[in-house]
């Protein structure tokens, strides 16, 4: 069976954008609503820093994030999920380069090398 997936795009207020996950939240089961707290505190940073954020939720009341900077709608969103307990998120991003060339090769390396080190953070 084929499991409903329903997507709302979050107003760009982080204040809006936490009413309108609030309301969403409030459908779900009370412990899914409690472990869907931290990654609704997410998705109003996001929404803060002016990112477009895409509350996507699931019959089964589970949730997730589709995450896209509205000015490089060519790149792939980045999606961000919750384990069971809310206390920990999935960072997922899936993007296909062009390496036909050595430009592409270039700007592949460029991509992973930037991520890789925006996750590792300053040198100490």
């Amino acid at each position: 069976m084929a499991q409903r997936v329903y997507k709302t795009l979050l107003k760009p207020a982080p204040d809006d954008a936490r009413a309108q996950l609030e309301e969403l939240a409030l459908r779900h089961e009370p412990g899914e609503y409690a472990a869907g707290e931290r990654l609704r505190a997410v998705a109003a940073e996001l929404v803060g820093r002016g990112l477009e954020v895409t509350a996507v939720d699931y019959r089964d009341g589970s949730q997730e994030l589709e995450v896209v900077l509205a000015s490089a709608r060519q790149a792939s969103p980045v999606t961000v999920d919750r384990d069971g307990s809310g206390r920990g998120c999935q960072i997922s991003w899936e993007e296909w380069a062009n390496i036909a060339d050595e430009a592409g090769v270039r700007r592949a390396a460029d991509i992973v090398d930037a991520v890789l080190r925006g996750i590792a953070g300053p040198a100490r």
